[in-house]
């Protein structure tokens, strides 16, 4: 972070972020710091990793040409041999989409390629994996780091529509003329359209969320979402909160801090009701 506050380096790393973001924020009609409103502060901090990432494997104009091989020749010996081969891998990391499998939580998973091909690999996993499912497409770089394969901070869930997307952005720039199907990607040509998996995520995200916003009931009253925040008592723990929204009846968990909240009409009932249950 201190070598990116350098003036040669900050003005290589807004060329970057231009790339990633310049689309979406338009001639300055928007700040960066706005999508976190509209996106949440997680998914916004996720999106400029991802852009970090990108700069991070990145050759400039000039002496040092790239910030990585700068900071391990300067800095390199303060750092431990797990940390330097991990840099040294995102130095040539290669942001692709990938189909998940095998999920073991907490543990790994396995990862199809979906762009360049080949078999299946075995990443090492502990956080993700723990909300991963069966058949997943993400976007992420995969990196062997001392003999494992492991994901870098920036790895972006792709849906059905955003998954579509990415394929007929690519097959536009990579496909041959009339063609239907993307041919198998090489690494050059990813990290010239590293940016693209960031605009595809923020746009289909963005739609996603204008769509929540147009909700209404079936009186055609408009849906207004809510944050509610209870105090906690001294001591409490994840695995008490879970054990007492377990307990009650219409919770739905989804994963270690998310449940949905449901109410199940008995049958007999009003049938709009049960098709709406949020209407009293």
């Amino acid at each position: 972070m201190k070598f990116l506050s350098r003036d040669e380096w900050r003005e290589c790393f807004e060329e970057v972020f231009d790339d990633h973001f310049g689309p979406i924020l338009g001639e300055g009609d928007m700040e960066f710091e706005e999508l976190a409103e509209v996106l949440g502060d997680e998914r916004v901090m996720n999106l400029w990793g991802c852009a970090f990432e990108d700069f991070l494997t990145q050759d400039f104009d000039g002496e040092p040409s790239n910030i990585v091989d700068e900071y391990l020749k300067r800095r390199g010996w303060k750092e431990t041999a797990q940390t330097r081969a991990y840099m040294g891998a995102l130095r040539t990391s290669v942001m692709s989409l990938y189909e998940v499998s095998d999920v073991v939580p907490g543990q790994s998973f396995m990862a199809r390629d979906l762009l360049r091909g080949g078999e299946p690999i075995a990443v090492k996993e502990a956080t993700a994996t723990k909300t991963l499912k069966q058949w997943d497409k993400i976007a992420a770089r995969i990196v062997p780091v001392l003999g494992k394969n492991i994901l870098t901070d920036g790895v972006l869930p792709f849906t059905r529509e955003a998954t579509q997307s990415l394929f007929d952005g690519l097959l536009d720039v990579f496909g041959k003329k009339a063609a239907r199907k993307l041919p198998a990607m090489r690494d050059e040509d990813l990290r010239a359209v590293a940016f693209m998996f960031t605009l595809v995520w923020v746009f289909d995200a963005l739609d996603k969320v204008m769509d929540m916003q147009m909700l209404q009931t079936a009186e055609g009253d408009e849906f207004m979402f809510h944050d509610v925040r209870f105090p906690l008592a001294s001591g409490v723990t994840q695995k008490d909160i879970a054990a007492r929204l377990n307990g009650i009846a219409g919770m739905s968990q989804k994963n270690a801090q998310f449940w949905n909240w449901l109410e199940y009409t008995p049958q007999g009932e009003d049938r709009r009701r049960a098709s709406f249950p949020w209407i009293p």
